[in-house]
């Protein structure tokens, strides 16, 4: 089983990067898979997550984070925030965590406020 300090400590690093715009400080697995929102392939290894963390990153401001479950090594964060086009995002993110570094994250946030009012007439 998970030791749930690790866990708790690799999820609160994610977070914290987001927040600060800087990814080098996160704990990510060597063959770490990121599934967000726009791409059907995940982006797969660690600087090639980090690097996709560090671009989208300052594009998320006044995050906060809510509800947290964790069990094991798997963690659901219930999180929103405001995008720079000042749409405001609420959804969660999903994680496995093993040895203290972050195997997978997948994002699920509702993109249909991205395109309101974007649709043809």
């Amino acid at each position: 089983m998970e030791d749930r300090s690790q866990v708790e400590a690799a999820i609160s690093k994610f977070f914290e990067a987001l927040n600060i715009d800087d990814a080098s400080g996160i704990p990510l697995a060597k063959d770490v898979e990121y599934y967000g929102m726009f791409s059907p392939i995940p982006t797969s290894g660690e600087s090639e997550v980090r690097d996709y963390i560090q671009q989208i990153a300052p594009f998320m401001l006044n995050e906060k984070y809510g509800k947290i479950v964790i069990e094991g090594r798997s963690v659901a964060v219930m999180a929103e925030f405001d995008s720079v086009n000042g749409l405001h995002n609420e959804g969660a993110f999903f994680f496995e965590v093993q040895d203290g570094l972050i195997t997978e994250v997948r994002v699920i946030f509702d993109t249909r406020r991205m395109f309101e009012g974007k649709g043809s007439s």
